[in-house]
């Protein structure tokens, strides 16, 4: 996890505090509308799996916390707020051991989210739409 992929992150990427984004007092400003966007996309389906674009993963809903949806290949797991906006910010979300927690490449959460986000963010129009273009500015303290 690169710990400088948001100017407002606070924490050294360990557990709890890697799940900073879910508290983060700025995440009103842009951050909360485009996960809105990417739960409302899992939504999509009246509950049942939407399928993701080029690749043979499904996007479900997360009734238990709006923080997490799913994908599923063969087995579901979960896509954490904190993972997609770190792929938003630095465009890698690979899975990691432990040791590798610090390595800007890995999700926070360890988990693989390539290219499961690659496809969210196409469904959702591509990184050049104003929510994302908003979070990046977020990001980077200019906003």
């Amino acid at each position: 996890m690169d710990l400088n992929f948001c100017k407002h992150y606070m924490g050294d990427g360990n557990p709890p505090n890697n799940r900073y984004c879910r508290k983060c007092p700025q995440s009103y400003n842009a951050c909360d509308e485009l996960w809105k966007l990417v739960i409302n996309l899992a939504n999509s389906n009246d509950g049942r799996a939407v399928s993701l674009l080029g690749t043979n993963a499904v996007l479900l809903p997360n009734s238990n916390n709006p923080d997490i949806v799913h994908l599923e290949v063969n087995a579901r797991w979960g896509l954490t707020k904190e993972d997609f906006l770190h792929f938003i910010a630095i465009n890698h979300a690979q899975m990691g051991r432990a040791n590798q927690r610090h390595d800007p490449k890995r999700s926070p959460s360890l988990t693989r989210q390539e290219p499961y986000v690659q496809a969210i963010v196409k469904q959702l129009g591509g990184m050049g739409i104003s929510e994302i273009s908003r979070v990046k500015s977020v990001q980077k303290g200019i906003s």
